[in-house]
């Protein structure tokens, strides 16, 4: 077994930066209607746009330079030319819809600055370490990335192992600034809001305290104490997902014989430590009367229900593949035409995505897009090898390292979509950046601070395209919350300045104004109206974002009113499937033998909603 010796980091000034960058959006609590998870999302867009742009203004003039004019030849480039296009691939897919446009803008700039993160997390993976000018000390620079990415996720999870104990047993304590307030009594949830996305990140953490451990020389008690905190976390988070990542944690301890005996073993007993604070929580549970959410998990799994109702999901999905096997549905028209679409049997809840990547790439854009993503990914993976046992110690630990985080977010992205928020869909940038430029690295030319002068151009195109991307991306993030609080003003008038908010219709005029989140604001007013047929138009929007119950009655409601009584009918009869209590009120008058009787007699005598279901095509239902 190989030990690395202890490596005392040069100073950076931006890592402190850039790992606050990276935790606060998994840390901030607040949250405001109608998107719970706006600002954190936010945060991670423009907070790492500013860290890119600080970066680029710091860039001094032959020291850094050889991160851009590196040879395009070799392995590790053509890893990172792969992932380049898989990543420019999926952004120009986002256009591929019949959904507004004006919805699409987020995710296409988001993985547009996505593809920029992750050229430059592996130009300077390429020359690190090594070939990067070295410090004062002799130890190796250019790890800003990748190594204030890594204090970032382990500082997040560490404090979201307090939040996690506040949620459970301090409930009183989360009032949803400094603690979200679990929805779940008994299961921690973190200032995400979201259990398996606390799972994730709780494991990302785990991931990097093995690095850092690695990088940083920590004997192993201290990682130890580390890994036994956050793995005690998701006890708490009792997410099935967090199970899996635990096994892979210790998976990992027990084959990589790399890493020190004492680590492995804190590895390889991250399942015994799980398996200890499960039992502890059951006694706990039993002797205060508190709940526990994990027997509530163990419950379900064991009568039938070890997905939560991903399986009807995945099954409906699997039809509208078949329905639409060559263009899919559209970015974005996922929920629309599968709430528009007659099913037999269909889950209660309303599902925006099908929860399994493959299955949202297949629905969304079809077999033969889904195909060129996936022919990609086995390509990217391809060119990868080698990349875990290289003869460079640090750098083949940091690819393990790499490659378990990427393992954790797409396993975790089989059963839900982690990367449909932005503080997941970055860093994996970053990370799978910094992989594809750990590949050997054999035919590289040596890095030097005389740049060439072939490489002049391509050195000065590269400054200016960073220059352009961070500047534009965070003032884009800077218009999108101006928007933003147009919209939230909506729901909570305290967000107006000065406290004095206008009339409620001023406020919905003002917010659909906005191209990104105006559809908000056409839900608030299509929802309110009396009469919703005569704001018909205020439909598109609303309706490819999410469809629910009070929606989809108003819709009902305005087409019956404009004589489109076929389109009515089928608008109900999709309610109807979902079984929501919500919308009993709206089919009260098909309650009775008198309404079945006339039925019986003169369909057409019926009240809309109580009529025969005309099953038409989804794409018939656009406004």
């Amino acid at each position: 077994m190989s030990s690395l010796p202890p490596r005392h980091v040069a100073p950076e000034p931006l890592l402190p930066l850039l790992a606050g960058v990276v935790a606060l959006p998994f840390l901030f609590a607040p949250s405001y209607t109608p998107t719970t998870t706006f600002v954190n999302q936010w945060l991670s867009f423009a907070g790492l746009a500013l860290v890119l742009l600080t970066w680029r203004l710091a860039w001094r003039p032959g020291t850094s330079d050889h991160v851009v004019s590196l040879a395009t030849r070799g392995q590790g480039s053509d890893a990172l030319r792969v992932l380049l296009a898989l990543m420019l691939v999926l952004a120009a897919g986002q256009a591929w819809t019949t959904a507004p446009f004006g919805q699409r803008l987020i995710p296409i700039a988001t993985l547009l600055l996505a593809t920029v993160l992750a050229w430059v997390a592996g130009r300077c993976a390429r020359a690190w370490p090594g070939s990067a000018p070295a410090s004062a000390d002799g130890e190796p620079a250019g790890d800003l990335w990748w190594h204030g990415l890594l204090i970032g996720l382990l500082v997040a999870g560490l404090l979201s192992v307090a939040v996690s104990v506040v949620q459970v047993f301090l409930p009183e304590w989360a009032d949803g600034r400094w603690f979200a307030a679990s929805t779940t009594p008994g299961r921690a949830i973190g200032n995400m809001r979201q259990p398996n996305q606390l799972s994730t990140l709780l494991l990302w953490a785990c991931g990097a305290t093995v690095w850092l451990s690695r990088r940083h020389g920590w004997r192993w008690p201290l990682p130890a104490a580390l890994l036994a905190l956050l793995v005690g976390a998701e006890v708490l988070n009792a997410s099935r997902t967090g199970m899996v990542g635990v096994g892979l944690l210790a998976l990992w301890g027990l084959v990589d014989r790399r890493l020190p005996r004492g680590l492995r073993v804190a590895m390889a007993a991250t399942v015994a430590v799980y398996a200890a604070g499960w039992w502890s929580m059951e006694h706990w549970s039993s002797l205060t009367g508190q709940t526990f959410f994990g027997d509530d998990q163990v419950r379900k799994t064991l009568h039938g229900d070890p997905s939560s109702s991903r399986g009807k999901i995945w099954s409906n999905t699997l039809e509208l593949i078949a329905q639409h096997p060559w263009t899919g549905v559209g970015a974005g028209a996922f929920n629309f035409v599968w709430s528009m679409t007659p099913f037999a049997v269909r889950p209660i809840a309303f599902f925006d995505h099908t929860h399994n990547l493959v299955l949202e790439l297949a629905v969304d854009f079809g077999l033969p897009y889904t195909v060129l993503v996936l022919g990609l990914m086995a390509l990217f993976a391809w060119r990868l090898r080698g990349v875990l046992t290289q003869a460079d110690e640090l750098r083949a630990q940091a690819a393990r390292c790499a490659a378990f985080l990427l393992v954790l977010v797409l396993v975790h992205s089989l059963l839900e979509y982690p990367l449909w928020y932005v503080y997941f869909l970055l860093p994996a940038a970053l990370i799978a950046g910094w992989l594809a430029g750990l590949a050997r690295r054999e035919d590289v030319r040596p890095a030097s601070l005389d740049v060439p002068a072939a490489a002049t151009l391509p050195v000065r195109s590269a400054r200016l395209l960073l220059l352009l991307v961070s500047a534009a991306a965070l003032l884009a993030s800077f218009v999108a919350a101006r928007q933003y609080h147009d919209v939230a003003v909506i729901f909570d008038p305290d967000l107006v300045p000065g406290g004095r908010p206008g009339p409620l219709s001023e406020r919905i005029a003002q917010g659909q104004r906005s191209v990104l989140f105006g559809h908000h604001a056409d839900y608030a007013r299509l929802t309110m109206a009396q009469r919703p047929e005569l704001v018909f138009d205020d439909f598109e929007r609303p309706l490819f974002h999410l469809l629910d119950t009070r929606l989809m009655i108003a819709y009902a409601r305005a087409l019956h009113a404009r004589g489109d009584t076929a389109r009515a009918r089928h608008v109900a009869a999709r309610l109807r499937e979902f079984r929501n209590p919500a919308s009993a009120a709206f089919f009260a008058p098909c309650n009775g033998s008198a309404v079945a009787g006339a039925a019986a007699v003169d369909p057409d005598a019926l009240p809309f909603q109580c009529g025969p279901d005309p099953a038409l095509p989804a794409n018939d239902l656009r406004p």
